[in-house]
């Protein structure tokens, strides 16, 4: 580093923290649907007791036959328009919630339940009791509950299957997940009745389990009547979906002749790394090359399958490719500058991928991938690592829906406990066929990121492009979208923004014949696998981005050795921004949110800058703080346990010196959730995350007290007396939140990464130095409660940063002083 290096400045004792109770929502009126009393539950009640009859003859037919009985049966409710399931009655008395469901036409919601036989007077009581008895009000007993349903039915396969149909089994069987939702003490017990069903049924049944808070997934392979039998025979099955498959490679792999460029590079590159490792789990790589071999000993060289060896094999040197990238970055001008080079981390490498595309007919991706990490581990448990992947599934693209290897690696990351937390980044998924390249960029748009890029807690990658012609000939123009790039343009707006960042992957030539072809100078060079033949290769895409993404977070992990995983994570992400190309291309208006979240959407927050992500300068200063806390408490109930009070040191005398000059204040919280899959409605207390974070920022014109009143119930309770009315909100601050950030008040709130930027006067912001950090009222580890998390602990990083205009005052070294006399204080 120079000696006019800047560190961030990692803060303590800049924080406090108080006992937390959510402040009152406004009031929402649940107005129902107009209902007429008795007709409304005499249909309902005949709806379910058809059902019972019909199910009481197939218990009859199929026991005289010798089939094999479920004892209950899939019922279906489905909402009036735009209305919500009464879901926790309809999960009670013995009856499992399933799944919950949206019709994207009237926004009624459809729940499947499977209610057991023993059990379904509960139900048909509670309707009983709508049409016969009122409240002590006047009003009838169960009303939300039995006026929300606007029919019940029996459960069909399409309130079952998850994902599309076409990838439903036909006369041919195929590998499926079945998702059950049993507790761990029936568990044995449902298992043991399923494999009797699926031996009787001739299906074959994989008894490796992937088991989750509330689901249980077990690998079946079936045709399609077996699907249809299979839900005659066992109850319980909350969804089923198509296995996961992967991808194919597709890489153009026509050498390129460079070789007489290798000997002088050798000779300029040191390799100096202490303990900085890129982990790349791909086809393997073969450190054979001389630009590998001094980063890649053998003893990192891994599998996950001895018979796979350990070398790139198949799959077009996909690995290999991906390590000349993630090792040195740009490999182009490494060789054509002839310069000094010091490269200070180091490679590993685990092969996922059977060599030719032939292994085991169950691509168990999710298991893999875990053996993958924990092979890793287990070879040196020392090594501070950056995974890195960029292999997909196919068939498991729903639309931001965690699938199981989705799931599975935000199990992964989270880790068991707070010290074994990881770093990921996983590519976001490629365009494929050139008719969509053709229609470049609808078709990205319309094509969604691929399994397990969703995943909460890893750094999707997507990417954007500088590669073009002279002749002005390519799909994308200069610091475009990459023609290659999937986004998360059609999924809902309460999934993650995906993909988080955008970096280099590449373009494509168009012909004069309408077709699209490559073309060398659009790709990226990189380590060819067949070194006989040419030490370099051409790459692109995602996978091309995803090692750019790697090498960039590599360096900054050896400037900030010691940072957490969310702290790196945080950095990247707050380091990145869109372009004015970008912003240009999808025609996004700066003034309009809903065109903001578009542009999210596709690129995410954009493309990091390293510099940024590394270091301060005299006018732009970072803080970093590294906490945790414990979300949730049990006091007879699950409650919301603690808030974190910020207040940093703050250059404000000199912003305020600065008057109206135009500063940015940007805020990132980054933290990791702990996963709960299944198809369960992510809007309601049976949420994906575990619980959820966030941050609000002090008003200009309020003092401390009123922040802190306004942001906690407890302070409206305590200190309303002590403070006077007149420091009490009036609710104008909502509305000023939302018009400051530059991405809304509630845009950034997605996932379990959250960042934003205020532009506002110097003067403004001179006195904002106070935020707080608090959790959700929701999330699994508050909502149930049989589960036993709501003691546990969540770290979190928090990145704020100011940047003042250029060659304006030092904001940086007084506050740096007095960070370090700061952190010193013993509390």
């Amino acid at each position: 580093m120079s000696q006019n290096f800047k560190p961030h400045l990692f803060v303590k004792n800049v924080h406090s923290s108080q006992e937390y109770t959510t402040p009152p929502p406004p009031p929402i009126k649940n107005v129902l649907p107009q209902r007429d009393r008795q007709g409304h539950g005499d249909f309902l009640l005949s709806s379910l007791n058809q059902i019972w009859e019909i199910y009481n003859q197939e218990v009859i037919q199929r026991t005289e036959v010798g089939k094999p009985v479920k004892e209950g049966e899939y019922i279906t409710f489905i909402s009036a328009d735009k209305q919500l399931l009464e879901l926790d009655s309809l999960n009670s008395d013995g009856a499992k919630l399933l799944n919950v469901k949206t019709n994207p036409e009237n926004k009624s919601q459809i729940a499947t339940v499977y209610i057991p036989d023993t059990k379904k007077e509960k139900l048909i009581g509670k309707i009983k009791k709508y049409l016969n008895e009122d409240t002590k009000t006047g009003l009838p007993v169960s009303q939300k509950l039995v006026e929300k349903i606007d029919k019940i039915q029996r459960t069909t396969l399409q309130y079952i299957w998850s994902g599309s149909n076409e990838y439903l089994p036909n006369e041919d069987a195929v590998w499926c997940e079945l998702w059950l939702a049993i507790e761990e003490s029936e568990r044995n017990n449902n298992l043991k009745i399923l494999n009797n069903v699926c031996n009787y049924l001739n299906v074959q049944f994989s008894e490796q389990l992937t088991i989750f808070p509330e689901r249980v997934i077990v690998n079946v392979k079936l045709n399609y009547d077996q699907l249809i039998e299979l839900l005659y025979s066992f109850g319980s099955i909350a969804e089923i979906r198509r296995a996961e498959e992967l991808n194919s490679f597709w890489l153009d792999q026509t050498v390129i002749n460079r070789e007489n460029w290798i000997e002088s590079a050798i000779n300029n590159i040191t390799y100096n790394s202490e303990n900085n490792y890129v982990t790349i789990l791909d086809s393997g790589i073969n450190n054979g090359h001389q630009l590998l071999k001094d980063a890649l000993s053998d003893n990192d060289l891994l599998t996950v399958d001895i018979n796979w060896g350990k070398n790139d094999s198949g799959y077009y040197g996909h690995g290999t490719s991906m390590a000349g990238i993630a090792l040195y970055g740009n490999l182009n001008n490494i060789l054509e500058n002839n310069t000094p080079l010091e490269i200070r981390h180091r490679l590993e490498s685990i092969k996922i991928l059977p060599p030719d595309g032939k292994g085991n007919e169950l691509n168990k991706c999710h298991f893999i991938t875990q053996n993958a990490v924990n092979i890793a581990i287990k070879n040196n448990t020392e090594y501070k690592r950056i995974f890195c992947m960029a292999v997909t599934g196919k068939n498991q693209n729903d639309f931001g829906k965690p699938s199981t290897w989705s799931a599975f690696l935000d199990n992964i990351i989270f880790g068991e406990d707070k010290n074994d937390k990881k770093i990921f980044v996983i590519s976001a998924g490629n365009v494929r066929d050139e008719d969509d390249h053709k229609n470049y960029p609808e078709s990205n748009l319309n094509l969604s990121i691929e399994s397990p890029a969703q995943a909460w807690n890893a750094i999707t990658i997507g990417a954007f492009t500088q590669k073009v012609l002279p002749n002005d000939n390519t799909v994308a123009k200069e610091f475009e979208l990459s023609p290659y790039s999937r986004t998360s343009s059609s999924w809902e707006s309460f999934w993650p923004i995906k993909p988080e960042v955008v970096f280099e992957g590449g373009n494509l030539k168009k012909l004069n014949n309408g077709s699209i072809d490559h073309h060398e100078d659009l790709d990226i060079l990189t380590t060819s696998t067949n070194t006989s033949i040419n030490a370099f290769a051409r790459f692109n895409a995602t996978s091309a981005a995803t090692a750019f993404a790697s090498n960039f977070l590599a360096k900054l992990r050896d400037v900030y050795p010691n940072a957490w995983p969310e702290t790196l994570r945080g950095l990247m992400i707050h380091s990145a921004s869109w372009n004015s190309e970008l912003i240009k291309q999808f025609k996004i208006n700066l003034n309009t949110v809903g065109d903001k979240k578009r542009l999210l959407r596709i690129v995410g927050y954009g493309i990091p800058n390293l510099e940024k992500a590394i270091e301060c300068k005299s006018n732009y200063l970072t803080f970093i703080s590294e906490e945790v806390i414990q979300p949730y408490k049990l006091d007879g109930t699950i409650k919301t346990n603690e808030i974190h009070y910020y207040e940093f040191p703050w250059p404000s005398e000199i912003l305020a010196n600065l008057g109206s000059a135009n500063v940015t204040l940007r805020i990132t919280l980054s933290y990791y959730i702990e996963p709960n899959p299944g198809d369960k409605g992510y809007s309601t207390k049976y949420s994906y995350q575990s619980c959820a974070l966030k941050f609000l920022l002090i008003d200009p014109t309020e003092d401390f007290d009123n922040f802190k009143i306004r942001t906690n119930r407890i302070n409206i309770e305590n200190l309303k007396d002590e403070l006077g009315v007149d420091k009490l909100s009036d609710g104008d601050y909502d509305k000023k939140q939302e018009k400051r950030w530059f991405l809304g008040a509630d845009t950034a709130f997605r996932g379990s990464i959250h960042s934003n930027f205020w532009e506002g006067s110097a003067a403004d912001i001179a006195v904002c130095n106070k935020l707080a950090i608090f959790p959700l009222a929701s999330g699994w580890w508050k909502q149930l409660k049989k589960q036993k998390k709501y003691d546990s602990e969540l770290r979190y990083s928090l990145v704020v940063s100011i940047e003042t205009p250029e060659n304006t005052a030092d904001i940086y070294t007084a506050i740096a002083n007095q960070v370090n006399v700061q952190n010193e204080v013993v509390v």
